[in-house]
């Protein structure tokens, strides 16, 4: 042993070197291929911090799918509904002297008074000539007093007629082509007078009211179904809703808003208690949602 290492004095020192390189580089492959070690606080802090984020991305998810609780979406029920704004910005039906261009007969120049659309006359009626009118109609949007089509018709179409028919029967000197223009003519005042662009916003909404029984009565004359009950007041809070958002100050009106919400709810809850089928019919037509009267309001 001893003459060996005399013989081969390196032998030792290569042994050595070759041992420690090979220790060494198994050690450097195996610290970089190593996961790092995390603590158990470390493995807590970043589950906790996954869960806050998965909380955070649901409850913005269910802020934007929040259903409006006031006036919900739009049906064709609430489209059908008048507005004020849209209403006394229509332009109504005009009665204006004829051009010069117009051709006339003295059969149709009656001269009991005649209107007049300058404003800078005394008074629209005066005892001189009639001169041919033109009458240029356009629909209203409604009328007040609650007439509906029907009846606007009898009244504006076929009552002049008929008051021409009575007026020949007590006077042979009436002519109906003279007189016809004339019943109109005081037809068509009256039709401008109670149409709804000259009423004011209490009249809409009575207009609107009266539509929403229409639409959701059950029978003829119901006035008192749930369905019926939720349609009125979705008008008047839809009516409420805009006043409050013009004026933000009037806390008073902002209250009964709150109440009808609340009072709507426990009308269509009730009907849900009671027919299912009807209640998801009844919020499908008023564009409302399910969660706007099962969840908690919030205004």
């Amino acid at each position: 042993m001893f003459g060996l290492r005399t013989a081969l004095p390196g032998a030792r020192s290569l042994v050595a070197s070759t041992k420690a390189s090979s220790s060494n580089s198994f050690h450097t492959s195996a610290s970089a291929l190593a996961r790092p070690r995390r603590s158990r606080k470390d493995i807590v802090i970043q589950i906790r911090k996954s869960n806050l984020q998965k909380q955070e991305m649901k409850r913005k998810e269910f802020e934007n799918s929040t259903p409006d609780y006031i006036i919900g979406k739009e049906t064709e029920f609430t489209r059908d509904l008048l507005r004020p704004q849209s209403v006394f910005q229509a332009p109504l039906a005009s009665i204006k002297p004829a051009d010069a261009n117009t051709t006339s007969t003295s059969e149709d120049a009656p001269s009991s008074f005649s209107f007049s659309s300058s404003p800078l006359s005394p008074s629209i009626f005066s005892s001189s000539p009639r001169a041919p009118l033109v009458v240029s109609t356009s629909n209203p949007s409604g009328y007040q007093h609650f007439l509906n089509k029907q009846e606007a018709e009898l009244i504006f179409e076929k009552v002049p007629q008929v008051q021409v028919q009575e007026l020949m029967l007590r006077s042979t000197l009436v002519n109906e082509k003279t007189q016809l223009p004339i019943e109109r003519q005081k037809a068509e005042l009256v039709r401008r007078i109670t149409a709804l662009e000259n009423g004011n916003a209490k009249q809409i909404t009575l207009e609107n009211v009266r539509r929403a029984r229409e639409a959701f009565q059950r029978a003829e004359g119901d006035t008192g179904s749930p369905e019926v009950q939720a349609a009125i007041m979705t008008v008047r809070i839809q009516n409420l809703n805009s006043h409050v958002l013009n004026n933000k100050k009037d806390k008073h009106n902002y209250r009964r808003l709150r109440m009808l919400i609340h009072q709507r709810q426990t009308v269509l809850k009730y009907l849900k208690k009671t027919d299912a089928e009807r209640y998801h019919a009844c919020l499908d037509r008023l564009g409302l949602e399910p969660r706007a009267i099962e969840d908690e309001i919030v205004i």
